[in-house]
């Protein structure tokens, strides 16, 4: 799986249905068709960045693609 933030191929596995990059520092959810991308805030805690459905993915607006460099 590729990093959905910055396409960098070496995301880990870190639990069910969930991917850490260590690139972006971005957590990655995958959950009942619903990809969800987190940040590590300052004080460690995870903020919800981003959320969409999958298939919405599959053919990503202007906005999604300059935001998130897809």
């Amino acid at each position: 799986m590729d990093c959905p933030v910055c396409s960098n191929k070496d995301i880990g596995k870190i639990g069910r249905s969930k991917y850490f990059c260590s690139n972006c520092f971005s957590e990655v959810s995958i959950n009942k068709n619903k990809l969800n991308i987190f940040e590590i805030d300052e004080n460690g805690s995870l903020v919800k960045t981003y959320e969409k459905f999958l298939k919405d993915i599959l053919i990503p607006s202007k906005q999604l693609q300059e935001k998130y460099n897809i």
